[in-house]
């Protein structure tokens, strides 16, 4: 059942939550704030400056929609670094309805702008309130952007609140292959490690496991890199030998595969190089991986 928004005394308290419930609630806490701005008055409203265009710019706009699909949050942190100029979020809600915001900076402040009339069980408005500031918190479970110092009752409001709570998922599990012709491994599904001598042999083992804490950490870079999103990757690469990456991620029985190479220097192909080399770079460390041989040849 959905829940009701109306004008309340308290803002609902934020807690660990499933993805598609703290999303519904992200959305409900800001529309709240928004409700009040017409319906209780708890903050200045200045004039509207119309509805919003509701034309999405994938390349401009940052938008997030449940299911820990995100894109260009990069430009919301560069947006917070420069303290100039106007940006837009569009926040789809579990129905599928977009929300419209628009922020920018004027006289020092936070202008923000919000659509909901494509909404289809929100309050269907339009309206601006300020803000001072917007600050940016990250935990280990949720990277919240939220509005502070705005005027009214409620100082605080919700911008963004991206969960990666990965203990909600009913099952996870990935598969890495890397280097010169894939021949290294790190599979959390089958437990097994795979590393590549470079002299025609590999060694392994078969009882690897990462700790919750760091599929929690790995959980979080996956998500940040929006790995729901179809991405445009090459594993064509003219530098000999080379080094490939294939990538499988398997999520509540949903699978994820990319492949590319190290001369894939897209947008795409260098976030998803980056966060490869940060799963290998935390399994190396690991004692396991240590205790196997050391490397006996090298690719000419």
């Amino acid at each position: 059942m959905r829940m009701s928004r109306i004008c309340s005394r308290r803002l609902p308290k934020i807690r660990k939550i499933s993805a598609l419930r703290l999303a519904l609630l992200t959305t409900l806490t800001g529309l709240l704030v928004m409700l009040a701005l017409s319906g209780c008055s708890l903050l200045h409203q200045e004039k509207a400056g119309g509805p919003l265009s509701h034309e999405i710019n994938e390349q401009e706009d940052v938008i997030y929609s449940h299911g820990y699909k995100i894109m260009n949050l990069d430009l919301l942190d560069d947006f917070m670094e420069r303290r100039s100029g106007s940006l837009r979020v569009i926040q789809y809600t579990p129905e599928g309805g977009p929300i419209y915001k628009e922020l920018r900076y004027k006289g020092g402040k936070l202008v923000i702008a919000y659509d909901t009339t494509e909404d289809e069980f929100g309050p269907k408005e339009t309206g601006t309130f300020l803000c001072t500031a917007l600050n940016r918190k990250e935990e280990s479970t949720v990277l919240k952007y939220t509005l502070t110092g705005c005027e009214g009752e409620y100082p605080e409001s919700a911008l963004l609140w991206i969960g990666y709570e990965l203990s909600e998922m009913d099952d996870f599990g990935f598969v890495l292959k890397y280097g010169v012709n894939l021949r290294n491994e790190i599979n959390t599904i089958q437990e097994k490690l795979v590393k590549d001598l470079q002299n025609g042999s590999v060694a392994g083992t078969s009882d690897f496991k990462l700790s919750h804490e760091q599929l929690q950490m790995i959980f979080r870079e996956l998500v940040l890199a929006n790995y729901m999103q179809d991405k445009t990757l090459t594993d064509s690469c003219n530098i000999k030998p080379s080094v490939s990456y294939e990538l499988q991620i398997d999520i509540n029985d949903h699978e994820q595969q990319f492949t590319w190479s190290e001369c894939d220097q897209s947008a795409d192909g260098k976030e998803m190089t980056a966060l490869a080399r940060y799963i290998i770079g935390m399994v190396q460390e690991e004692k396991l991986y240590k205790e196997l041989p050391d490397i006996r040849g090298y690719y000419e």
